[in-house]
């Protein structure tokens, strides 16, 4: 009779959530909760980066440098190789 009671009460709240489910399927759509989420995800990677930014402030702008230095290091070294003429020894 404990395992009966059990399981109808599981089954009851399956059911409750099934139905809460379906109906905001049946309003918004599948395409509109994947959009409601990934706008979710979006956000809480966004508050962790302010919240990075917050207590690490030094370390973006070293980031930031190292970027910058990477995304121009082949006509940085370029520029290397043409001042000292390091290209004809």
């Amino acid at each position: 009779m404990a395992d009966r009671a059990a399981r109808d009460a599981a089954r009851a709240r399956f059911d409750g959530h099934y139905q809460v489910f379906k109906a905001d399927i049946d309003e918004r759509g599948i395409g509109g909760r994947l959009a409601d989420e990934a706008m979710e995800q979006a956000k809480l990677m966004f508050d962790e980066a302010v919240s990075m930014v917050e207590e690490h402030p030094g370390a973006v702008g070293g980031t930031l440098a190292a970027l910058m230095l990477w995304l121009v290091r082949n006509p940085l070294m370029a520029w290397v190789k043409d001042t000292f003429d390091l290209g004809s020894q």
